[in-house]
């Protein structure tokens, strides 16, 4: 779709009459890789990207090959590799996460009582897709990462098909572990779906596959959210178990104040247990990239050789305390 960077899902029936479909469309047009080609009779704004093409450059005639290809989206990006071990606190999740890491290595073994769906809720920054990474890598598992937002679509059933597609080459793929962030964005309580009523072919769909999905596939879903409360139950109870994330104590704060610091391209000449004391309310993302990322940036523009705990302080200041939010229903 033009202005969303995101593939969908598109299942073709026939593929002879689909090829017929494309050489109709753009009969005539010189073909070279990389390029989009623009539906202009079924789905307006939908591009199929050529992937490959020989001879490059090739003119679409009657007696041209077509074949579609489906974009499995598994995550690439290339990413910091976690374990279970780089988690600081957490600990009642780590133990579920070591279950389902038992699941997605024999998931026959757990038959209808397989770990399926868990549940993540807290702040921001507190660790969610970090563990879910951490758990993906540990099970040599593909994981499927997406805002849910993401899963919106333009058109009238877009939404749907993405979630459809998501679901097949999760399950194509597995073991694999389907992340779905901002789980709020779509799965709202019913007492606002008049206000979100774009969302809820979503929130079926997705309902659908937490429920269609076999207990013996080696895919599990976790879902996470900021706004526990506004979650719809019907989609809330799909999930097997609910783990909050909370801000960390100071015992984690100083663990994972000497776990970032040991990874800084500078020495941080400061008290770190002075440090975690002075970081109450902020979350692990806000301690490394609002506090130790911008402390270095700082250094760095100096010509310093190090972090001196002035600079800590300097920013330190500027960081307004942040605290769990409320949310009314």
């Amino acid at each position: 779709m033009r202005g969303d960077p995101k593939p969908v899902g598109l299942e073709v029936d026939n593929p002879e009459l689909f090829a017929d479909y494309a050489r109709e469309q753009w009969m005539g047009g010189v073909i070279s890789l990389g390029m989009y080609l623009f539906d202009r009779y079924v789905m307006p704004d939908f591009a199929f990207r050529v992937v490959e093409v020989t001879p490059d450059n090739a003119v679409m005639t009657r007696t041209t090959r077509v074949e579609l290809k489906t974009q499995v989206t598994v995550d690439t990006t290339p990413q910091l590799r976690y374990s279970m071990k780089d988690i600081i606190g957490h600990e009642q999740v780590k133990r579920k996460c070591r279950l389902v890491l038992k699941y997605l290595q024999e998931p026959a073994r757990f038959g209808e009582w397989a770990p399926r769906a868990i549940l993540f809720h807290g702040p921001p920054g507190t660790g969610k897709t970090m563990t879910a990474r951490a758990l993906a890598q540990e099970a040599n598992a593909n994981i499927f990462l997406v805002k849910a937002s993401d899963l919106i679509g333009v058109h009238v059933g877009d939404g749907g098909r993405r979630i459809s597609a998501l679901f097949e080459s999760a399950r194509s793929s597995a073991p694999s572990i389907v992340f779905v962030d901002e789980l709020d964005a779509i799965g709202l309580a019913r007492s606002f779906q008049s206000i979100r009523g774009d969302v809820s072919e979503v929130v079926t769909a997705l309902l659908g596959e937490l429920d269609s999905t076999d207990e013996t596939s080696g895919v599990v879903v976790i879902g996470a959210t900021n706004a526990l409360p506004l979650l719809d139950d019907a989609l809330r109870s799909r999930f097997d178990a609910v783990f909050e994330f909370k801000l960390p104590t100071e015992n984690e704060r100083l663990a994972l104040l000497q776990q970032y610091a040991s990874r800084l391209p500078l020495p941080l000449n400061a008290d770190l247990y002075q440090l975690a004391r002075r970081t109450d309310g902020l979350s692990g993302r806000d301690i490394r990239d609002r506090l130790l990322k911008e402390a270095l940036h700082i250094a760095m523009l100096s010509d310093m050789n190090e972090i001196p705990s002035s600079i800590i302080d300097q920013v330190l200041e500027s960081i307004k305390t942040k605290s769990t939010p409320d949310y009314m229903v």
